[in-house]
């Protein structure tokens, strides 16, 4: 089988305007901390963005391409954030797709000190977005470019500014994420000499990206033997937690302190647990 034709860009300073991921959303994205000079689970981005591929119908870029992009990209840089664009091409005027059409894959390398991709506080709170996700199930899940639904959450940020980040709920009610990350909540079952913590995640199926760290946190969990579900999880259940977290590929994981009026414990052993994931000290 031939492999795919694929027209590269690495740090390009503008885009053709005819490029469909501009006019339409019509493409994918992947976005990747880099750290002494390797980017985070590079291999787990590309398979997202393969998955991406395969629900939109363009062609998968070869691995090995985007790992020789990757580095020309990154450079001598030790740290920066690479974002990765794929779209499906140019094209000329309405909808209507030319399968002979070449995809266009763009790689920005955006540096940053490391103050500038942390939240900016040591207490951490958390609101909840009006904006309710909206069932999707064929776009769920993959980094597509139609970000239509951040924006609103985004600008609902913008007016509630006593918190740091927002909790998006679906049409039922049920916590999906937060603006860009996904979230974990933990029960503590205490027996005699023992403590128990018991994590769960929402559930990522009509809406909601499925997060790359995310999914590493969940593997690591069950690996080293920890009770972890991925549920349904209603307003009303918060009070039965005593921990929670999010997690970002450029933020990593990041203890939550408060939602809304409800606040919530940091114990040492939760750190150590999960210090693998923690990028930045806070």
């Amino acid at each position: 089988m031939n492999k795919p034709n694929i027209n590269v860009y690495i740090n390009k300073k503008t885009i053709p305007w005819n490029d469909r991921g501009f006019n339409y959303g019509d493409g994918l994205f992947e976005t990747l901390l880099v750290l002494h000079n390797e980017p985070k689970y590079l291999n787990e981005h590309i398979e997202r963005l393969h998955s991406g591929c395969s629900i939109l119908k363009i062609p998968k870029p070869p691995t090995s391409l985007i790992k020789k992009s990757m580095q020309a990209c990154i450079g001598n840089t030790k740290e920066c954030v690479v974002k990765i664009i794929l779209t499906r091409g140019i094209s000329g005027f309405g909808y209507k797709i030319n399968p002979t059409m070449t995809p266009c894959m763009y790689f920005f390398k955006i540096k940053f000190k490391t103050k500038q991709i942390q939240l900016g506080k040591e207490y951490i709170k958390l609101g909840f977005s009006k904006y309710y996700l909206k069932p999707n199930p064929e776009l769920s899940k993959i980094k597509h470019l139609g970000r239509l639904e951040q924006i609103y959450i985004a600008q609902d940020l913008l007016k509630q500014k006593e918190f740091d980040d927002l909790i998006v709920l679906d049409e039922n009610r049920n916590i999906v994420e937060c603006l860009s990350s996904n979230i974990f909540f933990i029960r503590v079952d205490e027996t005699k000499n023992k403590t128990n913590y018991v994590f769960e995640t929402p559930k990522i199926t009509t809406c909601g990206i499925e997060g790359v760290l995310r999914n590493k946190v969940i593997n690591h969990l069950r690996k080293h033997g920890k009770h972890i579900k991925t549920i349904n999880i209603d307003k009303s259940r918060l009070r039965r937690y005593k921990h929670c977290f999010i997690t970002n590929s450029v933020q990593g994981l990041i203890f939550i302190d408060q939602i809304g009026k409800k606040k919530f414990q940091k114990p040492d052993s939760l750190y150590s647990m999960l210090m693998e994931f923690i990028y930045f000290a806070r």
